[in-house]
């Protein structure tokens, strides 16, 4: 690895080594440890191990920090820690309770009117000098990640041939769990996501990502952040309406399986023994993780279609599709 400065430079380079040999993306991870490098180079230039003031001093809560962030922050250095003194190094290890238990985050549950304000604000976006292709890359990167449930990384990350124009397919690669799935459009976002590769392969004909920034590559997460917390403006979509909490890009996901619960239970189905079948579709490895929408689905609204000018009434395929 480059760039990394500290006495401890040596370290971080190996247990990232190790992270990406088992086929771990540590994006994260390393963004945090390459920041403890620097912060270690000031401080503490020259310090080959980990000691408790070093640890204790990257540990120590940020103003305005939430302790899930926080959390995040300090576990690749309790990582590092382990990976040293495996190598019989000494190093400090951040004691458990620091910084206290993870605190579940409460999706915010989007209102019918809320859904219909984002995707109609997408609409409104036009065309600037400087704005490369975000008016036609908006208002169908938004529209995938709500009817097809997708997490904002695996929808930015989309190269242009995982998504099969043809077939209607979509090949989610190296999700959370580094596990591969197919998720399937719906006739109508199908057509839509036709209609966007015929325009934007004008403008990049050679493009790697389906969602392209200037460069033909892909946009990061700060930008598709940018972009959400905009048309939230534009929306009028602030705060938290009763329960919840300040509404985040990935809560699209949230909704997308609150709309397909409805769905189920207005069909008459019970959601209960699908639950397998939806843990696949979101790619989650633990059904638990599933589970937790469950209890959240009688706060939601009942009636959610329409909400994105798109149907997502047949993204997810019939449950006897899923063995055949």
């Amino acid at each position: 690895m480059t760039g990394l400065v500290s006495g401890l430079a040596g370290h971080i380079d190996g247990l990232l080594e190790v992270k990406h040999a088992l086929g771990y993306p540590y994006t994260t991870s390393e963004r945090h440890l390459r920041a403890f490098d620097a912060m270690c180079a000031t401080e503490y230039p020259g310090q080959a191990t980990l000691s408790r003031h070093m640890a204790m001093r990257w540990a120590t809560s940020r103003p305005g920090e939430h302790v899930n962030g926080q959390l995040r922050r300090i576990t690749p250095v309790r990582q590092l820690a382990k990976h040293m003194a495996g190598l019989g190094v000494d190093a400090y290890l951040i004691p458990p309770g620091i910084p206290g238990k993870q605190v579940r985050y409460r999706p915010h549950l989007y209102t019918h009117a809320e859904l219909r304000a984002i995707f109609d604000a997408a609409d409104q976006i036009v065309a600037t000098p400087y704005g490369g292709c975000r008016h036609l890359i908006i208002p169908v990167v938004f529209r995938m990640i709500y009817c097809l449930g997708l997490r904002p990384g695996e929808a930015r990350r989309l190269h242009r041939n995982d998504v099969d124009l043809t077939k209607g397919t979509v090949q989610i690669r190296e999700s959370k769990g580094h596990k591969d799935r197919v998720v399937y459009l719906s006739a109508d976002l199908h057509d839509y996501c036709r209609r966007y590769d015929a325009t934007i392969r004008a403008h990049h004909p050679n493009r790697v990502a389906f969602f392209p920034n200037q460069s033909g590559g892909f946009y990061s997460a700060c930008t598709l952040d940018h972009w959400f917390g905009q048309l939230l403006a534009v929306a009028e979509v602030t705060g938290t309406t009763g329960a919840g909490s300040p509404p985040r890009v990935y809560d699209l996901r949230h909704a997308h399986v609150m709309e397909t619960v409805n769905r189920w239970v207005r069909a008459g189905r019970d959601p209960q023994a699908l639950v397998m079948y939806l843990s696949l579709h979101l790619g989650h490895s633990n059904p638990e993780d599933t589970w937790y929408y469950f209890h959240l689905t009688p706060d939601f609204h009942a009636d959610l279609r329409q909400v994105a000018n798109i149907s997502i009434e047949s993204v997810l395929p019939e449950a006897s599709h899923a063995h055949g």
